[in-house]
């Protein structure tokens, strides 16, 4: 909007805009009395529309105080960026519209887990291709606008997204012309010397480049877009692909006024060493040149790790008392002296945000546990878990009372415990034992090959399935009724919460139709692929490049061995619904001590290939047939692999040193795993009897 007279063509966008993007309608207005608010043509199609106004008193800016805040923020940011970009005032406008930009994807006090777009739109927006504004960006130009001696690249200011196309928008100072670009390379600890006579022309390497693209307010293609004055916000769509290859190292922007100070100095400067606190720490995009920078890290919305910490925040105050509550109604522990000749152990509080499945808050826990690694064996416990189906004695065990919780007029008083806390070394015995004595008495069954697998058998072919990971119960069966009656039972014996529909279990994202189900680990993908810095690596189609051939390779180069282990680590609890992946990660699985960089490149393939295919998994569909499959893949040794369905029950890949090995074990292999599923089913008779078997 260049002028007030505007404005009611602006009105009427936003309007039509609200209604079509979140269904609502504007019910009321309140602006100022300026005149381009205050026109005849304003107030009838307000009238018009039902749209209520309300005015402020003349020259009383604190009754539209909303407003005229988030002004001030804006126009604090402005400032700020154009300073530290050394623009010209004529980019105001610019500067304006990415800083509304930025605020409308950043948390506020009023939306602590949302941002003000995920509000309005309901998708969480992708912020990681944003960049210091006024940074130098070196711009793709299209075979098609040079020969082949010129420059690939010009030098660019960057000043924002488009709201057109998936692109940067850039500014050429030496053609004074605004393009629209997908393809730059950004380098943000410079800006552009405004006191140049001429430009330096950089080329830049860009492997498959698209072409560069110039849009103007009509929607056509051209060379050349003027700079106009704009003050709409301009917003990037959802899922935005920037190419990243050959990109200079990017430094996180900082806080507004926050500027980098680089020192130079002749004297010789002694090369610094990481603290040894931080060797558990992977340090990757360092720059490479010889300039000292300073380094920030800045922690949003971290978890507290002290009880003073927590205390401070409402939310964390409400979860430690929902601990309590829990902890006193189930008669853990009471109120006593302390007897001569024992000692206490001490608790601490354990502090986290429990996500959903696509990562909005789903509660916030306060855990208390008790300093466990405290106690000495033989004397404050003896076993810590046996899977036996009786309840265990626990010894005396007392613990201080809590800070914040202390009991008025009993001070001097401790806890003993009645029954076992988080943190114990007898605490898994002692729940194993309490679950398991419940699950016998109502009924139920210990799979033999499974003792965390409950299964109860009703009349008619009935049955329910329990799997027991800790506390965390999921079940399934084939009667409705017996799994209301299971429900119901657990509520009254222990207190527990019922999370409905399986939807989310232990990294597992589970869809649920009638006849279908589909199981898959995005989210967790998505959380790996962000761990090691390559979630915006060029995708591959394979998993393992084809002819790959890894050996020992004793003359490569070593690479860090903990960060091989890590990689490995996390691809290993993939397999579970990624069978795609298990040839690859039993190949770098055997070079964990010693990796090479041959290695290394090969567990990355594995996560360039997890890129481009985050949303895989498995999918189980009603009646469909029992399916048996066996590869081989044959190399220097022989290589085993077992595809066992019943829609993806089981697979396995074995290495053998020989090919008599091979063939001794193929037959043992299959048969083991046969026996195994198929026996306790057989015993219940879901499957063939021991007659029928062959």
């Amino acid at each position: 909007m260049e002028t007030k007279s505007e404005a009611l063509a602006t009105f009427k966008n936003f309007k039509v805009l609200a209604e079509n993007e979140v269904g609502r309608s504007v019910k009321v207005l309140r602006t100022d009395r300026g005149g381009g608010f205050n026109s005849k043509e304003f107030s009838d199609f307000c009238e018009s529309n039902g749209i209520r106004r309300q005015l402020t008193a003349a020259y009383t800016p604190q009754q539209n105080g909303v407003c005229e805040r988030r002004n001030c923020t804006i126009m604090n940011m402005v400032r700020s960026l154009m300073s530290k970009s050394g623009l010209p005032k004529e980019f105001w406008p610019e500067v304006v519209n990415w800083s509304v930009h930025i605020l409308n994807r950043s948390p506020t006090s009023l939306l602590p887990d949302l941002t003000p777009e995920e509000a309005w739109s309901g998708r969480r927006p992708a912020v990681d291709y944003f960049r210091i504004f006024g940074c130098i960006a070196y711009a793709h130009v299209p075979d098609q606008k040079r020969s082949k001696l010129d420059d690939k690249g010009e030098k660019c200011i960057f000043l924002g997204v488009s709201d057109q196309s998936k692109a940067y928008r850039l500014y050429n100072p030496l053609t004074k012309k605004v393009i629209i670009s997908r393809d730059a390379v950004f380098d943000e600890a410079s800006t552009w010397s405004w006191t140049e006579k001429s430009g330096q022309q950089i080329p830049a390497d860009f492997e498959n480049g698209e072409d560069l693209t110039v849009q103007n307010s009509e929607g056509q293609t051209s060379a050349d877009l003027e700079v106009s004055r704009q003050t709409a916000e301009e917003s990037l769509p959802t899922e935005v692909e920037f190419s990243t290859g050959g990109s200079l190292p990017s430094t996180p922007e900082l806080e507004s006024g926050t500027e980098l100070e680089f020192g130079t100095s002749s004297r010789p400067q002694r090369k610094k060493r990481r603290p040894v606190w931080l060797e558990d720490y992977e340090v990757t995009d360092l720059p490479q040149d010889d300039v000292p920078v300073n380094h920030f890290a800045l922690f949003v919305d971290c978890d507290p790790l002290t009880y003073e910490e927590a205390v401070k925040e409402e939310k964390w105050q409400k979860a430690m008392a929902e601990e309590i509550g829990y902890i006193e109604r189930n008669q853990t522990w009471e109120l006593t002296d302390l007897l001569e000749g024992h000692k206490t152990i001490g608790v601490k509080w354990i502090y986290k945000t429990k996500l959903k499945e696509n990562g909005t808050v789903d509660k916030f826990k306060a855990r208390l546990v008790t300093k466990g690694y405290k106690q000495e064996f033989g004397i404050d416990y003896q076993e810590v878990f046996a899977p036996v189906a009786r309840m265990d004695t626990i010894r005396l065990v007392f613990i201080d009372q809590l800070p914040g919780y202390v009991k008025s007029g009993s001070e001097h008083k401790i806890y003993r415990l009645k029954k076992a806390l988080y943190g114990l070394k007898q605490a898994p015995r002692a729940w194993y034992s309490r679950i398991d004595a419940y699950f016998l008495k109502e009924g139920f069954q210990k799979c033999p090959y499974e003792h965390t697998l409950y299964i109860k058998f009703g009349d008619g072919g009935k049955l329910i399935i329990v799997c027991l990971y800790v506390d965390d119960l999921i079940y399934t069966g084939n009667d409705f009724g017996m799994l209301e009656k299971f429900k119901q039972s657990m509520k009254l014996e222990f207190e527990m919460t019922d999370l409905g529909l399986l939807h989310y279990f232990l990294g597992l994202e589970v869809v649920q139709s009638d006849s279908r189900i589909f199981v898959c680990q995005k989210k967790y993908v998505q959380e790996v692929l962000d761990r090691f810095q390559m979630k915006n690596c060029n995708s591959v189609t394979t998993p393992v490049d084809k002819g790959v051939k890894l050996v020992k390779d004793p003359g490569g180069r070593s690479v860090d061995s903990k960060l091989y282990k890590q990689i490995v680590g996390s691809l290993m609890y993939l397999i579970a619904t990624r069978p795609d992946i298990m040839h690859g990660v039993s190949l770098i699985s055997r070079y964990m001590e010693h990796p090479k960089e041959l290695h290394l490149q090969t567990a990355k393939r594995i996560l360039r290939y997890l890129c481009g295919t985050a949303d895989f998994g498995l999918f189980y569909k009603k009646g469909d047939q029992t399916v048996i499959m066996l590869e081989i893949w044959m190399t220097e040794k022989a290589l085993l692999g077992l595809f066992l369905c019943w829609d993806m029950v089981q697979f396995h890949g074995l290495q053998r040193s020989t090919h008599c090995d091979f063939i001794h074990n193929r037959s043992g292999l299959c048969g083991s795993n046969f026996l195994c599923l198929s026996s306790y089913l057989v015993e219940k008779n879901y499957g063939r009897t021991s007659a029928e078997s062959t």
